[in-house]
This record gives structure tokens, sequence and C-alpha cells, in this order.
């Protein structure tokens, strides 16, 4: 958590507090419940700004470890050979993009190939 979003929220909090005590007292006016709501909504958004930037914060860690098991996977499936190491794999071709210049050249040089993966659908 940053300092300035946690010295944001704390600031917040007081605000709450002291709209929480207006809108309370006795002869509280219809404003003073309604600022109550809007600086609730606010210290609301503020904590999932917090958590979403605490989440965001972890989520380095987790996709090194995703690139580290696909890489171990990648290395398992080329051992002993001296292919590169490598865990990219083609997407599949939509129907839409058999009009694309590159696909039509690759159905014309393999045409074995695009025939079998059409029928796979």
């Amino acid at each position: 958590m940053s300092d300035a979003m946690k010295h944001q929220l704390d600031d917040i909090a007081l605000k709450l507090r002291s709209a929480r005590d207006a809108a309370n007292r006795p002869g509280a006016t219809e404003k003073d419940k309604a600022d109550l709501k809007l600086i609730e909504q606010d210290y609301i958004a503020a904590q999932q700004r917090l958590s979403r930037e605490s989440a965001s914060e972890a989520k380095p860690g987790n996709t090194a470890k995703k690139l580290d098991k696909k890489l171990d996977e990648a290395l398992k499936g080329t051992f002993p050979a001296s292919d590169p190491v490598s865990f990219v794999q083609a997407a599949p071709v939509k129907e839409q993009d058999r009009t694309l210049p590159s696909v039509k050249v690759a159905e014309q040089q393999q045409p074995g190939k695009t025939a079998a993966a059409r029928k796979s659908k």
C-alpha cells in the first residue's frame, strides 16, 4: 500500500466520522444526511482502489510463477533435443481470417494441413 493512498484513506475516514456525527445529532438536516452518503461512497471507492492496488502488486509474482511453469514444461518437451525452448502456440485461424493474404499463402503451401484443421472443428 502506498503512503499517499493510506493517507487519503485516513483523511476520508476522519471526514466520515465527522459526517456521521453531524447526521446523527438532533436537528440534522437533509444536507447533513446527503453529505454522509457521499462521504460513505467516497470511502468505499477509496477502499476498492486500495484493494486493486494491493492486488496488482501481487500479480507480477504470480505471473512469474506461471511463466516459470510454462518454460519448465516446454523444456521437458524438447529435452534432450537441441531445439530452442518455446511455449508459444499459434492461434487457430478463424473463418473470417481466411481472406487475409498470409493465410491464403499458407493454405496454398500446405493444403493438407489447413484442410485437416478445418475438419477438426
